[in-house]
């Protein structure tokens, strides 16, 4: 009789523990196309930043390059994890052209302030945002996205002025 009721109650707790996913947060994967005045962008770096705080910091921003066609693709954390967490970004999109300053994961802020101590102005040293500089930063940019748990497919952009 003892071992039965163990039993029940382990295959109950085994159910309950399936059931809630073993503490996994359920993720989301992002893909779209960028296009600047109809034509599609090709290298152009896309960031998703969350518009969500924990103790006043900001949270983890996710990026991607877009290909010939404009298409990214963001399907993973950078850290062998399946997807981003589901939630309200805003959305940067930048192409730079040109040498000098910038490195991989440099973003357009870090690039405008290397930039100002460097005495380097915009278009004569390093490099240039070949896209409107609206779109470049977290606090200027008017594009966002709200991302469900599971695939977001057509989250695209369409960049317009010069």
């Amino acid at each position: 009789m003892f071992v039965r009721k163990l039993l029940t109650l382990t295959a109950l707790f085994a159910g309950l523990l399936s059931l809630s996913g073993c503490g996994k947060q359920a993720l989301a994967t992002v893909s779209g196309v960028v296009t600047h005045n109809g034509a599609p962008v090709d290298g152009a770096k896309v960031i998703f930043h969350s518009t969500v705080e924990v103790d006043g910091k900001p949270q983890q921003s996710y990026g991607a390059q877009t290909d010939s066609s404009g298409k990214y693709v963001i399907a993973t954390s950078g850290r062998d994890q399946p997807g981003i967490p589901p939630g309200m970004y805003k959305v940067t999109v930048t192409k730079y052209e040109g040498k000098g300053l910038i490195s991989e994961g440099m973003d357009a802020g870090q690039l405008d302030a290397a930039l100002s101590d460097t005495g380097g102005p915009r278009g004569k040293a390093g490099p240039v945002n070949l896209l409107p500089q609206v779109y470049a930063a977290p606090g200027s940019t008017k594009l966002s996205a709200t991302l469900e748990v599971g695939k977001n497919k057509d989250v695209n952009f369409a960049l317009t002025g010069k």
